[in-house]
């Protein structure tokens, strides 16, 4: 079902960073203090981000996993990426979504990650895209 709605108009584009090498309180307290609920993760303190730490990975992977809040990010963080091109319908997007148990895909151009897109973000724009997200995860949700 195309919605018309390309993934470049719905995604977000301030990307926030964190080195692996940086401490899960860290992670924490920034995501807390921007608002967000992911951050993406260079290697050490380059440019290069292969990863992404979200507060669910802090939850099970660091604190329930008993890890702490001192462990670092390279330990707990999610990876590889699953991108999506900005000119991308959102449909596709959820479907993507849906079928690799994501809440967010990185928008890449040329290779480039270029914003974020989250499950959040499709749902405000869509709320019928919510069915072809969950209908894929349902599998997973039993």
């Amino acid at each position: 079902m195309e919605t018309g709605i390309k993934v470049g108009d719905v995604m977000k584009t301030g990307l926030v960073t964190i080195s692996d090498g940086s401490m899960v309180y860290e992670a924490a307290k920034k995501m807390r203090d921007k608002g967000l609920s992911s951050l993406l993760v260079t290697q050490g303190n380059g440019d290069k981000i292969y990863g992404i730490i979200t507060n669910t990975d802090i939850v099970n992977k660091a604190i329930a996993g008993g890890k702490g809040q001192d462990c670092k990010v390279k330990e707990i963080l999610s990876k590889p990426l699953v991108g999506i091109e900005p000119e991308a319908d959102i449909s596709d997007a959820a479907k993507l979504m849906g079928s690799e148990e994501l809440r967010r895909l990185v928008v890449l151009k040329e290779g480039k990650i270029v914003g974020i897109l989250s499950e959040r973000d499709i749902i405000k724009i869509s709320p019928s895209l919510y069915d072809l997200i969950a209908e894929k995860a349902e599998g997973h949700l039993k």
